[in-house]
């Protein structure tokens, strides 16, 4: 899912590695030229049976700094590359000291930091991970900036007076979840950029939010949404001027990547 230099298969005896990605899902696209947050510290908590107290380790401990839009369909950032012991770990940490929303037209929003998040994002891992000696796990943290960076005033007649920064993040292991990927046109055949994908779970509870992620078409009409977790979902696409179209029934299968293209019929 990323690059790294690091090939080594070498682990410490009892020790194996984990691997943290992060990538993003962007909103309002077409007005927001960059969301970058600054995340100075990411821990792990082990599992540990038999005992009350939270045990917190250590992945990365420097600032760094990341324009999340960067990180749209499909494209990830490595965060931290650390030997584990081996076990079961259910919790990442993950602390936020920094966030601002440059708009397209210049455009600046530093935005105030939740005291919650300066201490610590908790990101559940379900299911927990099992590191297992000598072996690589690969964790996606996916930072849904529609839901993260909430816009106030409104947007779709670009005023924009500012942004409340609520940090939404979930967290996925590789290996158990696959990809979507597909297209967007109108009826004419011509591709649309900045449709919003949306991947939605059924839940029967309307206080529960169904959304499990969401992506923007670039400007071939193209779109990736990664770390999927296996299961059936359905989709929907969205754009201004345009009918919305929903597809049912979409598979999703660990390890395999499925093909979802969309055809948005013009608003009469």
């Amino acid at each position: 899912m990323a690059c790294s230099q690091n090939d080594s298969t070498e682990f410490a005896d009892g020790n194996g590695k984990i691997n943290v990605y992060l990538t993003d899902a962007p909103f309002p696209i077409s007005l927001v030229s960059q969301t970058i947050v600054t995340i100075n510290k990411v821990e792990i908590r082990k599992h540990e049976n038999d005992s009350t107290e939270a045990i917190f380790i250590s992945l990365m401990e420097e600032a760094f700094e990341i324009d999340l839009l960067t990180l749209s369909n499909g494209i990830t950032e490595q965060l931290a590359s650390v030997e584990l012991e081996a076990g079961s770990y259910d919790l990442i940490r993950m602390h936020v000291t920094d966030a601002k929303v440059i708009l397209t037209d210049g455009s600046e929003f530093d935005l105030k930091i939740p005291s919650g998040t300066s201490s610590g994002l908790k990101i559940k891992i379900q299911p927990e991970i099992t590191i297992a000696s000598g072996q690589t796990t690969d964790v996606l943290l996916d930072f849904d900036v529609s839901k993260s960076f909430v816009v106030k005033g409104n947007w779709k007649d670009g005023n924009i007076k500012g942004f409340n920064f609520k940090p939404v993040v979930r967290g996925v292991l590789l290996d158990r979840a696959g990809r979507i990927k597909g297209r967007v046109t109108d009826t004419t055949a011509n591709a649309l950029e900045n449709a919003a994908i949306k991947l939605w779970e059924e839940i029967n509870d309307v206080d529960n939010d169904s959304i499990v992620a969401t992506a923007f078409t670039n400007p071939e009409g193209q779109y990736q949404l990664i770390g999927i977790p296996e299961g059936t979902y359905y989709m929907t696409a969205e754009r201004d001027s345009f009918q919305t179209d929903t597809i049912w029934n979409v598979d999703v299968l660990k390890g395999e990547s499925s093909q979802i293209d969309f055809v948005l019929t013009p608003e009469p």
